[in-house]
């Protein structure tokens, strides 16, 4: 029998939306939603607009960066993104020697990855963002 260790989920309540993307991004909040936008239309062929994370079953994600095509679950595509979106951040704050913003954005990466181990998806997850 095989034994998995779960991480809980952070389920953020629509009241606390607002906030949570401050705490989660830093003053850069704004920039990295819409870098989630930007990835998620590049990324997703049926991608219309407007969720950070897909508000559905199944999601079909390709990359011809690095030929990653699979259908994903809303939540591993939602990590997938935001998982990108940070990494750029954390590039472009490094880039502009910003060493608050690169900070919040390695712990943050760090903290993704660390929930990424634990995924059902986790080996779908390493193969989009290789």
């Amino acid at each position: 029998m095989q034994y998995v260790n779960t991480c809980p989920v952070l389920n953020v309540e629509e009241s606390d939306r607002l906030s949570f993307m401050p705490y989660l991004f830093g003053t850069d909040f704004m920039l990295a939603e819409l870098q989630v936008y930007a990835l998620a239309k590049k990324w997703m062929p049926e991608y219309e607009g407007g969720y950070m994370m897909p508000e559905c079953g199944r999601v079909h994600l390709a990359s011809s960066e690095n030929w990653f095509d699979r259908t994903v679950s809303a939540d591993a595509a939602g990590i997938i993104l935001t998982s990108l979106a940070i990494n750029r951040r954390l590039a472009a704050h490094h880039d502009s020697s910003n060493p608050a913003l690169t900070r919040l954005y390695m712990l943050r990466d760090a903290q993704l990855w660390n929930h990424i181990t634990f995924h059902p998806e986790c080996s779908a997850i390493y193969a989009a963002l290789d």
